[in-house]
């Protein structure tokens, strides 16, 4: 194992070595015994790491499997949105397919589930306020002064200059958010961090005290994120995690704003066409997907 790891890690660094001298071909690295994957051009960074430990969960000993994705996009390669195709009655995303089938659509070197506005477009009756590619796909929201139903639906929005920012569900109208400059607006929740200050909700310990698999992204500056999926199922062998978990890896990780996204079986995260990690052993079939760079690149 450790020898075929080592020869995986001196193949890397040549292709590394090989890339710099040439500073235009990207770089590939791919290691699933190793737990890394690697992506390397002149305007994206991708590093991908997993982690498996065993931790204690009641009586049991469970394995708590998750991978952690550190982003350096730029504004020649930014974070995008894939969706299923719109109809004359039914907007982008409403159409749930595959989380491959969906990915060959942009063919994304990086891909992972998002706020799963799809579902509530057909099933429930607040949807949050979603915003893609600058259009308005979904407006009606909770009432933060009320107690809100899972999910919250409190929202991230991606603005022009790569920040993101996290906003209780409320906060602006899908109109404000445009003139903001917002391009993207996640709508799921709780959010996780806020200017650098955990949200303390999520550390009160009878907030939705679960261990889950679960989906999260942070900003750590300006085009720079932190993208996590957790493991957390079948239950037996897997511990998931607490929100509270979640936030404090994601501010570890320098993130000062991340928002919690659906997780379940939702969570999903592909690099290079190829899922690596999952919240459970089965798929939830999706209508969008979070993305940076593109395979043909």
């Amino acid at each position: 194992m450790k020898i075929r790891q080592s020869i995986a890690w001196i193949a890397a660094a040549l292709l590394l070595i090989l890339g710099a001298a040439g500073a235009e071909e990207p770089t590939i690295l791919e290691d699933p015994e190793g737990g890394r994957w690697e992506y390397h051009s002149e305007s994206l960074n991708i590093v991908i790491e997993k982690f498996t430990e065993k931790v204690k969960s009641g009586s049991k000993k469970k394995t708590r499997e998750y991978c952690v994705a550190d982003i350096q996009a730029s504004p020649e390669s930014p974070l995008y949105p894939v969706m299923t195709d719109p109809t004359s009655k039914r907007p982008a995303g409403y159409k749930m397919v595959s989380p491959e089938l969906l990915q060959e659509k942009a063919h994304p070197m990086f891909a992972m589930s998002d706020d799963m506005y799809g579902i509530r477009l057909q099933k429930y009756d607040y949807k949050g306020i979603v915003i893609r590619n600058g259009e308005i796909i979904a407006t009606k929201t909770r009432n933060s002064a009320k107690k809100r139903a899972w999910p919250n639906l409190d929202a991230m929005a991606l603005l022009p200059d790569g920040s993101m920012k996290t906003f209780v569900c409320d906060a602006h109208t899908a109109e404000e958010y445009l003139e903001m400059g917002a391009e993207q607006v996640f709508s799921f929740g709780p959010w996780l961090i806020s200017d650098g200050e955990i949200n303390p909700e999520v550390l009160n310990p009878k907030y939705y005290p679960y261990n889950e698999p679960r989906v999260a992204i942070g900003m750590v500056e300006p085009y720079h994120y932190i993208a996590v999926v957790v493991r957390g199922r079948p239950k037996g062998s897997y511990a998931g995690v607490h929100l509270d978990w979640l936030a404090q890896l994601l501010l570890d990780r320098g993130c000062v704003e991340a928002l919690n996204l659906d997780g379940g079986q939702t969570a999903t995260m592909i690099f290079n066409g190829k899922i690596i990690e999952t919240g459970d052993k089965g798929l939830r079939s999706q209508g969008s997907m979070i993305c940076f760079g593109r395979i043909e690149e």
